[in-house]
């Protein structure tokens, strides 16, 4: 963008938001040069927006995507910057709409259990609000603190609560979106249930800005529950927390999340030698249900070889482990997470693979107790974390490396990310799990929502070649 260009849209951007929310000096651009994402190390911070502007309201949203409209320059909506993909790198430079300022809660309906909100509230600010009307969204995913609203909807996050509860998809009602030529959509009414029309808000969940910016959520809430409960236990090793997992999964019992995986210094939890992995089940409901619920998963646990921590231990665990896992997920060390899907029958070959001949070819090491983990329930997300390759070719054996466990993951009937969606770091990979076809049509959506494709060009969908 030349200088003349730069200084008539900034004066557009001031006079419609005013000095202080609009951003354009290099120190201020800075934060908004990247995500999470491991981006080539020689490449880091090359890539600023012109712009990074602050709204408030829907109409200041409508009157930025206006202004872009008219000048064809790429929009990149952000909510907490947690993403792990490179979905907010603002690869062709343009204004980036950072809606961290939009988090009023504009309704809550508790005899309808629904809540309105603008999209820059975060999940853990939601759920604070929500208690004082004894309710809560359920959404609980690791960047929980500082992922928003509509960070988690674009992205379609994960939740831990995920088998009672569903996830963020699964909570979603009616959005407000501005479509790239400023026009205001309402996907539907705000009820519970309807069979009437095209499930217009199913659109904009997963697809990471590229079709609009949501300036509204209507989502589902939950009465809080009388009480909660969690049960642990270590085993042998991973595949024997498998075995009480699939037994889990199989049983009926209605659980809120569980997580099986392979941990690293289990002794300071109270585990016997030699026990190097663990399973915890997490229970609500009202107190009857929750303690039964917990004698069926201890007896479970009895039946396949496990050994129960102690339910104090269990309790404090639960404590520390959100705090951490919450805070993990912020951190971007020389380290990467795979969070696939694969068939539960193919689950033990993926990993043979992927940790015997995979990752010796491209020089990756899991992380001690982070080789093995699964997420317990309706949506079974397999994941492990690695280091990344160091020494000559680093950067592009890691992106082989990235490409062949997609490959490897789709071979079985699998999906590339369960969750952190595609970004740039998927952008080619999906085609192995999308036909032509689908593909097709996903492009024939964008360019119906988006024909000068000013939001967030570049990601989500590849190239078509």
């Amino acid at each position: 963008m030349n200088e003349s260009v730069r200084a008539e849209l900034r004066k557009e951007l001031v006079d419609l938001l005013g000095e202080s929310k609009v951003l354009w000096s290099k120190s201020d651009l800075l934060p908004y040069t990247k995500d999470t994402y491991r981006i080539r190390f020689e490449d880091d911070h090359r890539y600023f927006p012109d712009f990074a502007v602050l709204p408030e309201t829907t109409q200041e949203v409508q009157g930025i995507v206006r202004i872009a409209s008219r000048r064809k320059t790429p929009l990149i909506p952000k909510g907490g910057g947690s993403n792990r993909t490179g979905m907010l790198v603002p690869i062709y430079g343009g204004i980036l709409v950072d809606t961290i300022k939009m988090k009023r809660v504009l309704e809550v309906n508790k005899p309808d259990l629904n809540v309105t909100v603008q999209p820059g509230i975060t999940l853990k600010e939601l759920d604070d609000h929500l208690k004082d009307y004894g309710l809560w969204l359920t959404q609980e995913q690791g960047s929980l603190k500082i992922a928003t609203v509509g960070g988690a909807i674009s992205t379609s996050g994960f939740s831990r609560l995920h088998q009672k509860y569903g996830a963020i998809a699964n909570r979603v009602m009616s959005l407000e979106v501005v479509l790239a030529d400023g026009s205001i959509l309402r996907t539907g009414p705000k009820v519970l249930y309807t069979s009437t029309g095209y499930r217009l808000h199913q659109l904009f969940i997963a697809a990471e800005g590229t079709l609009g910016i949501i300036t509204e959520a209507t989502l589902r809430v939950e009465p809080l529950p009388e009480t909660s409960d969690v049960v642990m236990a270590f085993y042998d090793d991973f595949w024997k927390a498998n075995e009480a997992a699939q037994r889990l999964m199989a049983s009926g019992v209605v659980f809120s999340g569980a997580e099986a995986y392979e941990g690293h210094g289990l002794d300071r939890l109270g585990a016997p030698e030699g026990k190097t992995s663990l399973i915890y089940v997490l229970l609500h409901g009202i107190r009857g249900e929750v303690e039964a619920e917990a004698l069926f998963v201890k007896k479970l646990v009895e039946e396949t070889g496990g050994f129960l921590a102690r339910h104090d231990v269990a309790m404090t665990f639960l404590d520390v482990y959100t705090e951490q896992w919450c805070g993990a997920r912020a951190l971007t060390g020389f380290e990467d997470v795979i969070t696939t899907y694969v068939p539960m029958e193919r689950m033990r070959e993926f990993y043979d693979k992927l940790w015997n001949v995979i990752a010796p070819k491209y020089g990756i090491e899991p992380l001690p107790g982070e080789k093995y983990s699964l997420d317990v329930g309706r949506y079974r997300m397999a994941g492990g974390r690695y280091k990344l390759p160091k020494g000559e070719r680093a950067w592009e054996r890691y992106q082989e490396a990235v490409r062949e466990i997609a490959v490897l993951a789709t071979s079985f009937g699998g999906s590339i990310q369960s969750c952190h969606g595609v970004g740039i770091q998927h952008r080619e990979n999906i085609a192995l799990e999308y036909s032509d076809v689908a593909l097709d049509t996903m492009r024939n959506i964008k360019r119906l929502f988006d024909p000068d494709n000013i939001m967030n060009p570049g990601k989500k969908l590849p190239m078509k070649k």
